[in-house]
């Protein structure tokens, strides 16, 4: 957008709101660059003219909680500017932006020779910015406290579930050797990779609630990954009356396979819960877009809920009217973002959802 467009100076008589301009500075700002460090000196604040900045604070040696986003239009780090303390969270470019950089002293200068009306205009939008952001900063520290509750769960569950798990899965194995039939060496088979699916999906939710994740990669063919996946999942669809149809690519991903067999997992179990009891079809297809593989998981089910869209992959949002931890999404997501790559969603009301999920391919 043009700077002569920007909301910041239409609290100011026009002849002012030129004499601001003239003193600013423009600049593009390459995605992930930090523009002030929290604790830094505020002498200036700034004007988004295109993309997106991200405004967070310090929550540990090395952890950040978001507290706001600034788009195009938007402005911030007058705090500031207003009362001389210093920059109280870090500034981060999300994607390529465009800010202008106005500094303090004209600004001052301005409001302290112009009419109440405009001291009072600015105020009130500062007010306005600060209670949004004390609402955000506490659903962030509420989020960071169940997430950390969560991680001490995990931890204790993994601990009290190796013991059962591996018993379960030497029987089963003992109970292959001693039938050699097909039918019980499928069902065997099905009960080890299940038994190791409960421990994975324990250490996930851990991995989770510390933010990283240890990834075991390898080449690995979609095409068989997607079989893996209809076999250790035709039962629970069937149970539900769901259609699974798969239509793979010939191309190879590098990438944790049991992670993202979990990621799958999360998708196709949130469309068989969208579905309810009505005979439902989910769609997995793939195609190769430049060096990335995209895949897509389709339903034919009610759609994503318009109150929901906005924060569907943040921590405990859930559409589900009972049960349901609100969790599948954020961990799908941290997990495609762990792999460096990217996961979004395309819904309207009763036509359906899209996930798709862009990852390098190998």
């Amino acid at each position: 957008m043009e700077l002569s467009s920007h909301q910041f100076f239409s609290f100011f008589d026009p002849s002012v709101a030129d004499e601001l301009r003239k003193g600013v500075t423009i600049t593009r700002v390459p995605a992930k660059t930090i523009i002030f460090e929290e604790g830094e000196q505020s002498d200036c604040l700034y004007l988004v003219l295109s993309g997106k900045v991200e405004l967070c604070k310090r929550a540990g040696e090395e952890t950040y909680l978001t507290i706001a986003f600034a788009g195009k239009n938007d402005f911030f780090g007058e705090l500031g500017v207003l009362d001389g303390s210093a920059r109280s969270t870090r500034a981060v470019a999300v994607e390529e932006s465009t800010v202008a950089r106005v500094d303090r002293k004209p600004v001052l200068e301005v409001l302290r020779h112009t009419t109440g009306k405009t001291v009072i205009d600015v105020f009130n939008r500062t007010i306005q910015h600060l209670r949004l952001i004390d609402e955000r900063y506490v659903t962030a520290v509420v989020r960071k406290e169940k997430l950390t509750l969560l991680g001490e769960m995990a931890g204790t569950i993994i601990h009290d579930l190796r013991n059962p798990c591996h018993g379960v899965s030497m029987a089963s194995v003992l109970i292959q050797r001693l039938h050699s039939d097909a039918k019980t060496d499928r069902c065997c088979q099905i009960i080890q990779s299940q038994v190791n699916r409960m421990i994975t999906m324990v250490e996930e939710l851990l991995e989770f609630s510390r933010g990283t994740y240890q990834l075991k990669r390898q080449t690995t063919s979609l095409a068989e990954l997607l079989e893996k996946f209809s076999f250790l999942n035709c039962d629970y669809l069937q149970q539900h009356n769901i259609e699974l149809a798969l239509q793979p690519v010939d191309v190879s991903i590098n990438v944790d396979g049991n992670k993202l067999l979990r990621v799958l997992q999360n998708l196709v179990y949130n469309a068989a819960d969208a579905l309810e009891a009505n005979h439902g079809r989910v769609t997995i297809s793939a195609r190769v877009v430049d060096n990335d593989v995209e895949i897509c998981v389709r339903d034919n089910g009610p759609g994503i809920p318009d109150n929901i869209k906005h924060q569907l992959f943040e921590p405990f949002v859930t559409s589900r009217k009972r049960g349901g931890t609100g969790l599948g999404l954020a961990i799908a997501k941290s997990i495609v973002e762990a792999h460096g790559g990217r996961i979004w969603c395309e819904s309207n009301p009763g036509k359906g959802a899209a996930f798709y999920l862009r990852l390098p391919a190998a």
